[in-house]
């Protein structure tokens, strides 16, 4: 077990909804087995997808339709599209919803092929004029550690208006990798077997995910905003390599694996592309609302984390050069031309809300001694090389912003030359966060909410902690955490208005089956005066 899972922890996909018309008279015969989906939603356009399984190889031709209501009685908007293996028979339209109907109203989408229909998605854009949204967060969905019920959970009983995927949407593992050990039990064991390098692998493994009953249900029920965190990629990855790709060759190039990884993605994911493919990072402004920033923190500009077990010597942790070396004003994180796009998108919008959706912690955080807080006297294995750190009052994960923290100052400055407070919403860690962000001089600069996993385990599940004094703890000597939940899975709302958010966080009440009740929540205010933060209490 790495590092970076123990902080982390720090089904057979039910088959799409395909109606035939009839007997095929065709040569080939089509399926929809893996939904339909929409995403990158502006106030007059979005992308709609999906994927189309033909008998035979070779190019298939697809038909787009969109109405204003669920019967398809009448068609408003119709296109022919064509796919092949050269996408993996993936369809994306950019649909200017605008000019065919009022789409901030939402309208329907469904495509068809041969005999073949997909089902019927729902989609919509963003008026100039919106005044209240319902956005959803997730992060860490991992296929063979649990059905995907908060997908499922936030499809049929919240009304989102969008959600948003702040990364770590599909795991690179093997079987027997990590968070497999009931794979089997559960049917859900990964495809291929092996771990993802080639293109062939990333297709077939985001083909899996795709076909989870939750997953399709949420797909088809609002669109999505995402970015990529590592395990798109691989474990804790950089702009030039990443902590599990092989160093010996054995897994090829790092660039070849990565650029596969993104061709695949694009193909699958409901995303709007740019020219250069390794640029995520754009903004959506939902009205005068929100002006949201999707951020890359993970490999287009992260310099190669820094490791403490590189500082110990024979007389012992050289706090010197290892602080010297963390701090050095050349550590990036998002790289100077994202920081200047940021800068300049900042500058022009009058929006209530400033966003950023981004992947990893931005809140300085610090562990208390976890060994000393186990029920059981056995320390795990993978926990005994860290222990030597613990009392040493180091960050906690260097794979987040705390490892680069000269480039969290130079984002911090940019938004208080702007006079702007934001929202900070990350994922990545798999428990709950709710921190008010502080720069060097100690003043507010913003709030951040870490949202829950999908599946992925958290740091209850597998250290037997006294979770209680975990929890105590880790908040009483963080100055910026408030609150924090390590022991459920599930996702994050935002109910958005111009006064206020209510921020709630909806933890799931079972993995192991498909079950889509929320067992427990937590929520919070988000006053837009001064950004102050208040709990509601249960």
């Amino acid at each position: 077990m790495k590092r970076r899972q123990a902080l982390k922890i720090s089904s057979i996909g039910a088959i799409g909804l395909t109606t035939s018309i009839g007997s095929s008279c065709s040569k080939n015969t089509y399926v929809f087995n893996h939904g339909v989906a929409s995403g990158d939603p502006l106030n007059d356009r979005v992308i709609l997808w999906t994927r189309v399984t033909p008998q035979q190889a070779g190019p298939v031709r697809v038909i787009l339709e969109v109405s204003k209501n669920k019967s398809f009685s009448s068609i408003i908007f119709s296109q022919k599209l064509q796919t092949s293996s050269l996408s993996d028979y993936t369809i994306k339209y950019d649909f200017l919803a605008k000019k065919y109907c009022d789409s901030d109203k939402g309208f329907f989408y469904r495509f068809r092929a041969g005999n073949a229909i997909s089902e019927i998605g729902k989609s919509k854009t963003f008026s100039e004029n919106t005044i209240s949204a319902k956005i959803g967060i997730f992060s860490c969905s991992n296929f063979p550690a649990g059905y995907f019920n908060a997908y499922q959970a936030a499809a049929e009983k919240d009304g989102l208006d969008l959600w948003l995927h702040l990364g770590d949407y599909l795991y690179e593992y093997p079987m027997g990798g990590y968070a497999t050990d009931k794979a089997k039990k559960l049917g859900r064991v990964p495809e291929p077997l092996h771990e993802m390098i080639s293109l062939s692998d990333y297709r077939l493994r985001h083909a899996q995910y795709k076909q989870d009953q939750g997953s399709k249900a949420l797909h088809k029920h609002a669109p999505l905003i995402s970015v990529w965190d590592d395990h798109e990629f691989s474990n804790d990855a950089w702009k030039r390599g990443a902590e599990n790709h092989s160093e010996d060759g054995s897994e090829g190039d790092f660039y070849a694996r990565r650029s596969a990884a993104i061709k695949a993605y694009y193909e699958w994911m409901p995303i709007r592309e740019q020219h250069n493919k390794r640029r995520i990072f754009r903004e959506f402004k939902i009205g005068k609302l929100i002006h949201l920033i999707m951020l890359d923190t993970r490999q287009f500009g992260r310099d190669k984390q820094i490791q403490p077990k590189d500082y110990l010597t024979k007389s012992g942790f050289n706090q010197a050069k290892f602080y010297n070396d963390l701090n050095s004003d050349n550590r990036e994180l998002l790289g100077a031309l994202q920081l200047d796009w940021i800068e300049s998108k900042i500058i022009k919008s009058d929006a209530v809300w400033t966003i950023f959706g981004q992947q990893v912690l931005m809140a300085k955080l610090k562990f208390p001694d976890i060994s000393k807080m186990l029920k059981s006297k056995e320390i795990p294995s993978f926990l005994k090389p860290y222990l030597k750190f613990l009392g040493l009052g180091i960050p906690s994960n260097l794979d987040a912003w705390d490892g680069y923290p000269a480039e969290r100052n130079r984002l911090y400055k940019t938004m208080s030359n702007a006079k702007k407070r934001f929202i900070s919403l990350a994922g990545d860690t798999h428990n709950s966060w709710v921190s008010e962000l502080k720069d060097k001089s100690g003043n507010k600069v913003g709030i951040e909410l870490g949202a829950p996993s999908v599946t992925s385990p958290g740091i209850t599940d597998i250290l037997n902690l006294d979770e209680k004094e975990f929890v105590d703890s880790i908040v009483r000597i963080n100055n910026e955490l408030q609150w924090m939940n390590p022991s459920n899975r599930g996702y994050l709302s935002l109910n958005c208005r111009e006064d206020k958010i209510i921020a709630s966080f909806n933890f799931i009440k079972e993995l192991e089956e498909i079950n889509s009740d929320i067992g427990s929540s937590k929520s919070f205010i988000l006053h837009q005066k001064d950004l102050e933060l208040e709990e509601i209490k249960a």
